[in-house]
């Protein structure tokens, strides 16, 4: 009779939804001693007092599509028959994928729509998020938003009762992201310029175009570098490094592939700041990430974006190039505002532990267990 979580998003390199996942366990972990994951890399989640239950490899994100449609089936059938095997109480998916009914309390994370309001990038998700996942949540008796930007994007686009929604943000691991110990790393390698750091997926909706653009913009005022670190889809990729060809100062452009979470850490703490240029994010961890580290953040003011940073990043309007290089020029070359904009950071950090959202998503799933929830 113990609390399942469905982790089988979580893979061997986990990123942005994988890494989640990771985090929330391992918070979960240290408050119950009722959980039973479902995951395919156990590895990846270390030691805890959890049990362990087996998935297929070939369900992992890292398989694309194939591994999600596989994933759902797997879900369907064989995870529903185990769970009530082994007589489970509740079913905690950290993705908005989960059982289509009702047997069984569910409480079901969603963290952006982002394939609703961006169905070009996600061509065949955006088709999952349509059908499948409003049947997900009508049969989950409590959904989890990361962000109020992402509830009333819940309310619209699905009818929710709101009721049913718990805003509950996310957190960032200490262990990896927190301020250097060494007064003035940030100025890099010695005779290096100092460099601006981009961190998140390659998508169009990202807006590292015009990002390209606001750089092209600073580097002619101010010697600097910038960092772009991500993955995404092959066509885009080729469009970015097309215009990163057309572009003067091209040469100080470095673009970079997948990072584990201890480089990640050392680019963040590395960067004079990180910039988040985005469109729409579902939360923005990245800028957590970074805040966490004392690195100064400039950032879209859209959607769930200034939630996250409160008053201690530099907020931009992100169809502005102009607006945005501003900003940058402005962190590059004040240090009296890197300063105070680093200490404020690392204030507002402190307000995203991952305890905190262990124990809010656990109140949550004991919710959900009661004979009169929702």
């Amino acid at each position: 009779m113990r609390v399942a979580v469905n982790a089988s998003i979580l893979g061997d390199r986990p990123t942005g939804l994988g890494i989640y996942t990771l985090n929330l366990v391992r918070g979960l972990d240290e408050l119950r001693d009722d959980l039973v994951v479902y995951t395919s890399a156990p590895t990846a989640l270390g030691h805890g007092r959890w049990r362990f239950r087996p998935a297929p490899a070939g369900i992992r994100p890292e398989r694309h599509m194939v591994g999600h449609a596989l994933r759902m089936v797997w879900i369907q059938a064989v995870l529903r028959a185990q769970l009530r095997r082994h007589g489970a109480r509740a079913l905690l998916n950290t993705v908005p994928e989960g059982l289509l009914t009702r047997a069984l309390p569910q409480v079901t994370v969603v963290h952006d729509l982002l394939p609703l309001r961006y169905p070009e990038e996600y061509p065949r998700q955006q088709y999952y998020f349509r059908f499948l996942v409003p049947r997900v949540l009508a049969a989950s008796r409590l959904v989890i938003a990361d962000s109020e930007s992402t509830r009333r994007d819940l309310l619209q686009a699905y009818r929710l009762a709101p009721e049913r929604i718990r805003v509950v943000p996310a957190g960032y691991d200490d262990r990896v992201f927190h301020a250097s110990p060494e007064p003035g790393g940030r100025a890099g390698r010695e005779g290096e310029p100092p460099y601006l750091l981009y961190v998140g997926n390659l998508l169009p909706h990202k807006n590292i175009l015009r990002l390209l653009d606001a750089f092209t913009l600073v580097a002619r005022r101010v010697r600097c570098r910038l960092i772009i670190r991500g993955e995404g889809h092959a066509g885009f990729i080729r469009q970015l490094h097309e215009r990163l060809a057309s572009l003067e100062g091209r040469e100080h452009v470095q673009i970079e592939s997948y990072a584990s979470a201890v480089r990640l850490g050392e680019l963040y703490r590395g960067a004079r700041l990180l910039v988040l240029p985005s469109l729409c994010e579902g939360f923005g961890l990245t800028a957590l990430e970074a805040m966490a580290c004392g690195t100064p953040v400039v950032a879209s003011n859209t959607s769930s974006i200034p939630e996250v940073v409160g008053d201690a990043a530099l907020l931009v309007d992100p169809t502005d190039a102009v607006d945005l290089a501003d900003a940058m020029y402005k962190l590059l070359t004040s240090d009296a505002l890197h300063e105070e904009l680093s200490r404020r950071s690392l204030e507002r950090a402190q307000l995203f532990p991952w305890r905190r959202t262990a124990q809010a998503i656990s109140a949550a799933l004991d919710e959900a267990m009661r004979p009169d929830a929702p």
